[in-house]
């Protein structure tokens, strides 16, 4: 490869508008692209960078790397070291209050948890002034900050409850 290029991951329920013609002959529309890799000249792969402008086609439809594993844990098919593993290389919006501070509310179960997305298109459901984008190990320290544990992706299909010591070992410890 002698440019970057990006890698990109498209909505598995994006079909082409046109009949007849297979999802391979057309671009899909930047609502239906999840988001991406950029992957180097070198083949060095960066973080996943999530599209701002993806809209789920369907309630099933993931919106990131993390809502998909939390999807397939949820369904027995991958296990915790799975979820590490994407954990550790995602980046996440912690909601912010009009003080640029984090939000703190209960989560279902009534811990209180901070306020944590893992894509745009989770943002929508959550009141909040701000975004602050972190990334495993820099939430991992807010919770601890804060001693609290995280509620992703709030009122989604998916909302979970992580406990902060799951983050804190996802951030720190290699794959394996």
């Amino acid at each position: 490869m002698s440019d970057d290029q990006w890698m990109l991951l498209v909505d598995p329920a994006w079909q082409p508008a046109e009949e007849g013609r297979s999802a391979a002959g057309q671009n899909p529309p930047a609502e239906a692209v999840v988001g991406g890799w950029l992957v180097a000249a070198d083949g060095a792969v960066g973080r996943f960078e999530p599209n701002p402008d993806y809209e789920p086609a369907t309630p099933e439809s993931p919106t990131d790397p993390v809502d998909a594993a939390l999807r397939l844990m949820a369904d027995g098919e991958v296990d915790a070291d799975a979820l590490f593993a994407v954990l550790r290389e995602s980046e996440f919006g912690v909601a912010l209050d009009e003080h640029q501070r984090p939000v703190i509310a209960p989560a279902p179960d009534d811990v209180l948890s901070l306020l944590v997305t893992t894509a745009p298109a989770h943002r929508g459901r959550v009141r909040a002034e701000a975004w602050q984008v972190v990334n495993a190990e820099e939430l991992a320290g807010m919770l601890a900050e804060h001693e609290v544990d995280a509620l992703v992706n709030p009122g989604a299909q998916t909302s979970t409850r992580l406990l902060a010591s799951t983050i804190a070992d996802a951030a720190v410890h290699p794959a394996g």
